[in-house]
């Protein structure tokens, strides 16, 4: 069974106001399509058929009528695939991991993604020795330069959008079965100057930067693929009690044992405000312990404490409330990651 860390502790406290200290950590988020749990080893296929260079690609400069324009676009394809197979190597997803970058698509059109053939599929599979093939079916972007001039502070305003379509299959040749997803992207470079010129020529060559977010689409593929890292901040309370105080000073220093006997030992002799707050911070010391069903226990007492006050200060609440949500929803995506990464 494999040993996860489902989070890692960046332990930079700041004040967000007079009452609550924050920290940021990373989450372990789950990838949004699973492979099939029989899969060992990889294929990434290219199954793309070429955008043609005089396709999706105009000028739109001041003084001038919009324009198409001829961009090479015949090595999108690769770089993003280089991407997504390198990824999967340094994350060492599956046990092997194999790169076919000549496509297999030999015709139709560019706009429609179509499926390897299953004969295909099978060959590759028996090639390879693999038993999941991901291929690229689709990759089509439509990228514009546009010029503005902003007449309140005589600027010029020079902006690359590029939008990308890349459509995917993940095919199960032993077990008969694929699966299809699509994903949009943008990516854009802007600059701005008192000189037109100057705004215009600041912008990346735009064969590099089509190459630039090429890369992207596939770096952010791999969100969608694998479990990634994600940011999230956590707000403690903070009060002068010397209790509370004592707890923040093992937070500090990374002691959540400590912190959590600490604020609990000051429970049984505090008002309900305080309990709330310091069963708040326990929930947190909890999870970030990797005690996740203690920290959702503490959280719903924090909860339940809370209400029992006559006076409810609702940003308070607000606090304690969403992070039972937040607590919830780690919880599910845990289940998940834990049958995307095998886990039992």
């Amino acid at each position: 069974m494999k040993k996860i860390s489902y989070l890692v502790i960046i332990l930079a406290l700041a004040s967000s106001c007079t009452s609550t200290l924050y920290t940021s950590i990373d989450v372990l988020r789950p990838a949004k399509v699973s492979f099939d749990k029989s899969a060992k080893n990889l294929l990434i296929l290219n199954n793309t058929v070429i955008q043609p260079a005089n396709y999706g690609h105009v000028s739109n400069l001041l003084g001038e009528k919009k324009k198409n324009v001829a961009i090479n676009t015949d090595s999108l394809s690769y770089f993003c695939l280089s991407v997504v197979n390198e990824e999967f190597q340094k994350k060492e997803f599956f046990d092997n991991t194999y790169l076919k970058l000549s496509s297999t698509n030999n015709g139709g059109s560019f706009l429609i993604a179509q499926q390897p053939p299953s004969d295909t599929v099978r060959a590759l599979a028996s090639k390879f020795d693999v038993d999941a093939i991901l291929s690229l079916d689709k990759l089509k972007v439509n990228d514009q330069i546009i010029e503005y001039y902003n007449e309140g502070n005589g600027s010029f305003y020079a902006l690359l959008e590029a939008n990308y379509e890349s459509s995917w299959t993940v095919s199960y040749p032993k077990l008969n079965k694929s699966t299809s997803f699509s994903f949009k992207d943008t990516i854009y470079w802007d600059y701005e100057s008192f000189q037109r010129k100057k705004a215009l020529e600041s912008l990346p060559n735009r064969y590099n930067a089509l190459i630039d977010g090429a890369l992207y689409v596939g770096q952010n593929t791999m969100k969608k693929l694998v479990p990634w890292w994600d940011k999230e901040d956590r707000y403690f309370f903070q009060t002068d009690n010397k209790i509370m105080t004592h707890g923040m000073d093992s937070v500090y220093t990374k002691n959540w044992k400590a912190a959590i006997e600490i604020w609990e030992s000051g429970l049984i002799k505090s008002k309900k405000t305080l309990q709330a707050k310091l069963l708040h911070n326990m929930a947190i010391a909890y999870e970030i312990s990797g005690d996740m069903n203690k920290a959702m226990e503490y959280s719903k007492k924090s909860i339940s404490v809370f209400l029992e006050n006559s006076m409810v200060n609702y940003n308070n609440f607000f606090i304690i409330k969403q992070y039972e949500q937040l607590l919830n929803n780690r919880i599910t995506e845990i289940k998940k990651i834990n049958e995307q990464l095998g886990v039992e």
